[in-house]
């Protein structure tokens, strides 16, 4: 089996991954920047902190969760292309679909070790092992299950929540002063410091957050309605379908928008994670609101992609998509040196205005660089390292002269 040649590619899948990852940024920009480590005096003594709460509610509403939502929406469409173009060429394919998850739980534990315990490579790769259980399913089994997969976390954290309630609260004085040396060692520790904090955070952190959130069910089920949706081939922008999704358009807005209001809401208190009595409303918003709205705005770039006078607009993001795997490397690589003690020492140091005008900074340096990247070379780096790896031989790399003067 040959790996996928560029002129091979729908361009509206790079063009909606480089559409997610500007919004994973942003949503990230917290976490890289540490703001969600200060208590919450120093979140308020921070600048521009009035104008910032003001922001992080809008990121709540517009960006937390949509974005990852497209991703594992676009995940499930890519292992069902692998899976169609091994049975078109009658080749083997989970061997090398394994090796594949393999390796990106590879990058997945380096990239949280060495730079973002926020990351979700490493997670995506355990769950796409999944996906091979439903290999064989129709597609009503497929939209169907990934329902209930959205159900499981609110089940899962109502019965934690119903446990919790009525009982005295739990000391957290210990749990602060926690976070608060995480924060010093981010600011002023050494890089095997920071190491050590990344290793921990992500084993005795992100892991169980990811399990009590119930994001393996989320994910899962993400990854089940893009291999639906490539089985009945809604992704492909075709005219005749612009009925179908104007429809969809509506109802995920009608599902989506007042959810994610609630949601910003809820997430602008610790009601949740506190087992608070209204803690049961962010799980249920949640479920369906998130992935309601970023189908809303996937659906809303495929019938803006249709027209002629946007299309253009909208093919800036698909170098930017090629790349997506490099580009959400180096946004963890550049974060840390802009945050990290070894980098500039911004870490818990700027408010939400601060740190999205830096993550926006970040997203127009990744543009420039993924449009000369791809002019020069047929892949981004990071994607021809795993492509190499995958099919255990070197992959073309540079452009042919022919082929860069025309790419340009």
């Amino acid at each position: 089996m040959q790996p996928t040649q560029p002129n091979e590619r729908f361009e509206i899948l790079d063009v909606l991954r480089g559409f997610a990852l500007c919004g994973v940024l942003i949503a990230n920009m917290a976490y890289h920047s540490g703001y969600w480590f200060l208590l919450p005096d120093k979140q308020a003594a921070l600048q521009f902190s009035t104008a910032g709460e003001g922001l992080l509610w809008f990121i709540h509403f517009f960006s937390d969760g949509k974005f990852y939502s497209i991703f594992s929406i676009l995940f499930g469409i890519g292992f069902a292309m692998q899976m169609q173009r091994s049975m078109d060429k009658n080749e083997p394919f989970m061997g090398r679909y394994s090796r594949r998850l393999l390796i990106l739980l590879l990058f997945g534990l380096l990239h949280a070790f060495l730079f973002f315990v926020g990351d979700i490579l490493s997670m995506y790769a355990l769950t796409g092992f999944l996906l091979l259980l439903f290999r064989n399913q129709s597609g009503k089994f497929l939209l169907r299950t990934a329902v209930i997969l959205l159900c499981l976390p609110v089940l899962q954290y109502a019965f934690v929540w119903w446990n919790a309630q009525g009982a005295p609260p739990i000391a957290n004085a210990a749990d602060l002063a926690f976070f608060e040396q995480i924060t010093l060692t981010y600011q002023t520790g050494n890089f095997a410091d920071i190491l050590f904090n990344n290793i921990g955070g992500t084993l005795f952190g992100r892991y169980p957050d990811l399990i009590f959130t119930g994001r393996f069910f989320k994910v899962l089920a993400m990854f089940l309605l893009g291999f639906y949706i490539f089985k009945t081939k809604l992704f492909q922008s075709r005219e005749d379908r612009r009925g179908l999704y104007k429809r969809i358009l509506l109802w995920t807005a009608i599902i989506g928008i007042p959810s994610n209001i609630v949601l910003a809401q809820m997430m602008s208190t610790e009601a949740y994670y506190n087992l608070d009595p209204s803690g049961i409303i962010q799980p249920l918003v949640y479920a369906f609101g998130v992935p309601a709205l970023g189908i809303f705005y996937a659906v809303g770039v495929l019938l803006l992609y249709q027209k002629s006078q946007y299309k253009a607009t909208l093919s800036f993001f698909a170098p930017y998509g090629r790349m997506a795997l490099t580009n959400y490397l180096m946004q963890s690589v550049l974060s840390c040196f802009v945050f990290m003690s070894y980098g500039f020492g911004l870490f818990g140091a700027v408010g939400p205005i601060l740190f999205t005008i830096i993550g926006l900074s970040i997203m127009i340096v990744q543009f420039i660089f993924s449009h000369w990247w791809l002019s020069k070379f047929k892949y981004g780096p990071a994607e021809w390292l795993w492509r190499s790896l995958t099919y255990k031989k070197w992959q073309p790399f540079i452009k042919p002269h022919s082929e860069t003067r025309i790419s340009a």
